[in-house]
């Protein structure tokens, strides 16, 4: 984790400043503790990823899939690159597929940019590249550690400064409005609490930031009855009108969509205040 992150973070808990304490590494931090300066909760920082939840504690079985280290290997090397061109029904590189998401996100040369449930850090290192050399500060969050150990290997040998840690989107460890933007790529339909998650975003966007989001949509059969499979592990896919009207409410104003096959880009913009459910 890079220095320039400490000022944007804070407890997941009751959302007060973290203090750094034991710090090992000068501009990059290697180990350390991050000390919450109202209920004095303790996150520790090893090998350079803050970990603010403890004991692993995945809440389904596609969380738990995420956990194993065999899947953090493969996911990238192997599914990733073959995604979207599988799931759109047309060729779908990654080239692709990261210039859309950019183009929605807007990618601004200043502030915090964070890529939620990150993986293997796709989106957080296109994020980075397109910012080099800019005020810009790249943050990556996940659940799972060796999905996480995999992303920094790939930012480290690609040469681009992302901060990892592990976090859930329902408790975001980033300050009210401190976010410039954000993404989240395929994860929509996995993370539970889809609701929280989208208020969390909102919270840590400044006005006018943008978002931008890859997610999979319910399908017509016979893809339903494969979906219908997934759901008891946890996945939840959702018709297209439903998603966007979960980001209108949670205050996140839908400004372009892109749809190819079951495959859907959103972007929003945070706007006025949320509507309660």
């Amino acid at each position: 984790m890079y220095r320039e992150l400490l000022p944007y973070l804070v407890c997941p808990s009751c959302r007060s400043a973290l203090l750094p304490r034991d710090v090992c590494g000068d501009t990059a931090i290697y180990s350390a503790t991050l000390v919450c300066t109202t209920c004095a909760a303790h996150y520790p920082i090893r090998h350079g990823i803050a970990d603010f939840l403890g004991s692993p504690r995945p809440q389904s079985i596609a969380q738990l899939t995420n956990e194993l280290p065999q899947t953090a290997w493969g996911y990238e090397r192997f599914w990733r690159p073959l995604a979207l061109t599988l799931l759109s029904g047309e060729r779908f590189s990654l080239e692709r597929e990261l210039a859309l998401i950019l183009s929605m996100a807007g990618a601004p040369r200043q502030g915090l940019l964070i890529d939620i449930a990150c993986s293997n850090g796709l989106y957080a290192r296109a994020l980075a590249r397109a910012v080099r050399g800019t005020s810009a500060v790249v943050a990556g969050i996940d659940h799972s550690l060796p999905m996480l150990y995999e992303a920094q290997q790939r930012a480290l040998a690609g040469g681009v400064r992302v901060s990892y840690l592990r976090a859930e989107a329902q408790a975001l460890p980033f300050a009210t409005h401190a976010a410039a933007g954000v993404t989240i790529g395929g994860a929509l339909d996995e993370v539970g609490g889809l609701r929280a998650s989208l208020s969390e975003v909102r919270r840590v966007m400044l006005r006018n930031a943008q978002f931008a989001s890859m997610s999979l949509l319910a399908a017509g059969m016979p893809g339903a009855f494969l979906q219908a499979m997934l759901s008891p592990g946890g996945v939840r896919f959702f018709p297209p009108e439903l998603l966007l009207d979960l980001f209108e409410r949670a205050g996140l104003r839908v400004s372009a969509t892109r749809q190819y096959g079951i495959v859907l880009f959103v972007a929003c913009r945070v706007y006025g205040e949320v509507q309660t459910y």
